[in-house]
């Protein structure tokens, strides 16, 4: 006869049992609604190398991507990979965490005008050149700036790394499109986290586990599913109110003071301010929002306009300051910066003689704050996030799939001027040309001081035997961007083409000065001046000097540009 107790494990076993079986049944269940109505997107495995750029995905929202630290990449492009940056994640020579006595430390907050987009040598940077005036080495500019981060997107960097370095101040440069409320930058970056295979295979073959992935962000899923939703979510629908709010408290806390520096827009003929408050010609809204956080707030433009006066010349503002897009600063950009923020500098003053307790004036600025929500209500767009992935899947060699992304993204933002310049470039490496060229066209009608554009139109052009069309174009590359190595080379190359070497010469001999490594010019060159004699280089002994050079060098192409 059964015992109580047997009786009671068997009635257990049962019912766990019955548990058991239930759960299955509703999960599968589940598995087969969901596949039936079709809830949840299927799994394309877009998922590319992240060897070629030197971001990645953070796991941290608000910041969406991060630096790689102890990158290296002797072949940078200087716009989604850098030569090197430091053990920390930071464009920046090495630093030590900790303190020593006597020195001022000075971190500077940002997006890519900070980081230094554009810029090869990290010593042109706008924060390695303030650091230089202070040869004593007794003051250090730390570079924290990241590509596309957004004001709260800034201080958070500062909150999770930048603050062990303890910093006597904070300079927050703050440019236009710092109102967007999302990072725009976050793109397809592999994963973030190293998950078992289990959960991997789950995710893979459970539509059911893969739909709660994405809708709760499970195992970091769903942020990788779609950056920019999450993105979004976490950083909220005011930015920089919130993160100015936080940096307030920050101060506060660690006893540092922070500064905002206003980073101008730099036209052909002026350098100006944007984003006044509501009728209002002479208040900023981040003048207001400062003002009502007592931070200071010092506007750049004065120190760039004195130094256009000091000139003594007529200079285009975009193309001496910036890099040809009115934003990003050039070496002379990054120069004139520091300059400014150097004397900015000289007048903080230190935690004690400033009590950080001052900060935080009139909280209930409504219609500063209001201010700054309409200047943040852009939506973002997906564009943005299938254009750089598709540059992701150019890099690698996987064309389709990169076109693929390129029209995706074009159906996101048809007047999206990179997207047409970046799937003309695929296009026209898939022996597509009349259709690339169409897309050049088109990027250049959305943006007619699109350098880029015109030089591949150029090239286009040149390959369908149009070549005073394509000289016409080259020539407008190098009017936005003189600096362009490619674009002094092609029009070296058709004016050998259509019968002017003679001008060709000093074309040639600027592309490889300005890329001194790029064989194609110094080749070129040699072999022009040994041909025609009246090709206007200075001296025909210049002609075995190039020779020799280029033999020295490692053979290779041109790198396909991608704009992201």
């Amino acid at each position: 006869m059964d015992s109580p107790s047997s009786r009671f494990a068997c009635t257990r076993i049962v019912k766990g049992g019955i548990l058991a079986v239930s759960i299955l049944v509703t999960l599968g269940t589940g598995e087969l609604v969901v596949r039936s109505l079709g809830l949840v997107p299927s799994v394309k495995p877009l998922v590319v190398s992240e060897d070629t750029t030197v971001y990645k995905r953070s796991t941290n929202p608000i910041l969406s991507i991060e630096l790689k630290a102890n990158y290296r990449d002797d072949d940078a492009d200087s716009r989604r990979s850098y030569r090197r940056t430091n053990a920390y994640g930071q464009r920046d020579i090495e630093r030590k965490v900790e303190k020593s006595s006597g020195i001022q430390r000075i971190l500077l907050l940002g997006d890519s005008v900070v980081e230094g987009h554009g810029i090869g040598d990290i010593d042109r940077t706008m924060s390695r050149q303030l650091e230089s005036l202070y040869p004593d080495g007794k003051t250090e500019m730390l570079n924290f700036g990241v590509s596309g981060y957004c004001t709260r997107a800034e201080i958070e960097l500062l909150e999770v790394k930048g603050l062990q370095f303890q910093p006597d101040a904070v300079f927050l440069v703050f440019v236009e499109n710092d109102f967007r409320n999302f990072n725009p930058e976050a793109f397809q970056l592999g994963e973030t986290a190293d998950r078992p295979k289990v959960i991997k295979g789950l995710f893979l073959h459970s539509v059911l586990f893969r739909l709660l992935c994405l809708k709760l962000n499970l195992f970091q899923f769903g942020a990788e599913a779609d950056p920019v939703r999450w993105n979004k979510r976490a950083i909220g629908d005011n930015n920089v109110v919130d993160g100015l709010s936080r940096l307030v408290e920050l101060a506060e806390r660690d006893g540092f003071e922070p500064v905002i520096a206003v980073w101008p827009s730099f036209t052909d003929d002026a350098i100006q301010d944007v984003h006044f408050m509501p009728n209002r010609s002479d208040e900023l809204v981040i003048e207001r929002l400062a003002r009502m956080f007592g931070i200071r707030c010092v506007r750049l433009s004065a120190y760039f306009a004195q130094h256009l006066v000091n000139t003594g010349r007529s200079v285009n503002p975009r193309l001496h300051y910036t890099q040809g897009d009115q934003m990003h600063p050039s070496e002379e950009g990054c120069r004139v910066a520091a300059g400014a923020l150097k004397a900015i500098v000289e007048t903080v003053q230190s935690p004690v003689a400033s009590p950080v307790g001052s900060l935080r004036h009139d909280i209930s600025d409504v219609e500063a704050i209001a201010a700054a929500q309409a200047q943040g209500g852009q939506v973002p767009s997906y564009a943005i996030t299938y254009n750089n992935l598709g540059n992701k899947l150019a890099a690698a060699g996987r064309l389709d799939q990169a076109v693929e992304c390129y029209r995706l993204a074009l159906q996101a933002n048809p007047e999206f001027a990179k997207t047409h310049n970046n799937l003309g470039m695929s296009l026209q490496l898939q022996g597509d040309v009349m259709a690339a060229t169409r897309h050049f066209r088109r990027a250049i009608e959305i943006d007619p001081n699109y350098g880029q554009a015109h030089l591949r139109l150029g090239h286009a052009l040149e390959s369908q035997g149009q070549l005073d069309e394509a000289l016409l174009h080259c020539r407008l590359a190098l009017q936005i961007a003189p600096d362009n190595a490619a674009a002094h080379y092609r029009v070296a190359v058709i004016l050998i083409g259509t019968g002017r070497a003679e001008g060709a010469g000093k074309h040639l001999q600027e592309a490889a000065r300005l890329k001194h490594s790029w064989v194609a010019p110094i080749n070129t060159a040699a072999w022009l001046l040994a041909t025609h004699p009246n090709a206007n280089i200075r001296e025909p002994r210049e002609a075995v000097r190039l020779a020799q050079q280029a033999a020295a060098l490692t053979h290779r192409q041109d790198a396909t540009v991608l704009d992201t």
